[in-house]
């Protein structure tokens, strides 16, 4: 098997940024989920069982589960990120990797290419910090329209971004603002900045022809963002579907696009209500029993979701190309 790149190296899009392995999404924990899919967990992460989020006027709204809520790992090319230990695992298997391919124009089995239309847009920084192990959330349209801002730290390392719907401008702004307000609440050291920038997708529905995996099939969390979960699962899918000899679109609808839906479902509600439903999801999280068991009912797909599926996508406007036919795209997996 040969992959082939666009980049000079793996996980270069990405520079050293904290992420968030979720399990909210489902009631199984993702790394049981990569144990059965074969993949080792050879690179590092913290398990978080709590956190604190905040509102407008930051009221602390803590969370705590039983439950890790999500492992936090580090992407880009550096040693001990999810990207590096999943290129040495493929290589060990025996894969081959060609980086620096610019454009591709032969038969492809997967394509893994990113997000093609913006979604969800993002900005922050990277840095070195003396901080302990920290995830802090706050829901405030006065520094992230729509969306939410967010300050990870663990092992030395500290991200601090603002995630918000696409087309707002001057999200740089923003930022600043974000940065302030968490250093109300915490106290924190900023070295070496290394600022960052990118887009999310969301789910259109299920396409056909070649396996479209991750943000290129739009498999992504239309309310906050998170897709590695799903990236992984669907290159799962698409590995099982060609050595099985099963259509890939089949095993991507029954096992991903329902929360895929639901998510967008959300999302809608979510903007609809505005400051309600910031309100409404903060107070829900802090009194549940159990904080993860109550965001995975959250985002189990019902009857009633699947039916407005198709008007929440189209409420929502800017529709994403849906993934359809053979045809290949600058940067291909095969």
């Amino acid at each position: 098997m040969t992959v082939v790149e666009r980049a000079d190296g793996v996980g270069s899009r990405y520079k050293g940024d904290l992420q968030g392995l979720e399990n909210w999404t489902s009631s199984q924990d993702v790394l049981e989920m990569l144990g059965e899919m074969g993949i080792p967990i050879g690179f590092e992460h913290d398990a978080f069982r709590e956190c604190t989020h905040y509102d407008g006027r930051l009221r602390a709204y803590p969370l705590r589960s039983d439950r890790v809520a999500f492992y936090l790992v580090r992407r880009g090319p550096q040693e001990g990120t999810l990207d590096s230990a999943l290129r040495t695992a493929a290589v060990s298997a025996g894969v081959r990797i060609v980086f620096g391919v610019k454009s591709f124009t032969g038969a492809a089995d997967i394509i893994a290419t990113g997000p093609r239309a913006p979604h969800l847009v993002a900005v922050g920084v990277n840095f070195r910090t003396s901080l302990q192990r920290t995830a802090l959330g706050i829901l405030d349209g006065a520094i992230a329209p729509r969306g939410y801002a967010y300050l990870l730290s663990s092992r030395g390392h500290g991200t601090l971004a603002v995630i918000s719907t696409a087309g707002q401008a001057d999200l740089k702004s923003y930022l600043e603002k974000a940065v302030s307000r968490f250093q109300q609440v915490v106290s924190f050291d900023v070295v070496d900045p290394v600022p960052f920038a990118g887009i999310g997708s969301r789910f259109t529905g299920p396409g056909s022809g070649v396996p479209r995996v991750g943000e290129a099939g739009g498999f992504q969390d239309a309310m906050w963002g998170f897709g590695i979960r799903m990236a992984l699962q669907t290159g799962y899918l698409a590995a099982r579907a060609i050595a099985e000899g099963r259509d890939y679109w089949r095993l991507a609808s029954a096992w991903v696009a329902p929360v895929c839906r639901s998510t967008v479902v959300n999302r809608l509600f979510y903007n609809l209500l505005g400051d309600g439903a910031t309100r409404l999801l903060l107070l829900g999280l802090s009194h549940a029993e159990d904080p993860v068991a109550f965001t995975n009912r959250v985002y189990r797909e019902s009857l009633p979701k699947r039916w407005l599926f198709p008007l929440a996508s189209r409420m929502l406007g800017g529709r994403q190309p849906r993934p359809q036919g053979d045809r290949e795209p600058e940067r291909v997996e095969a």
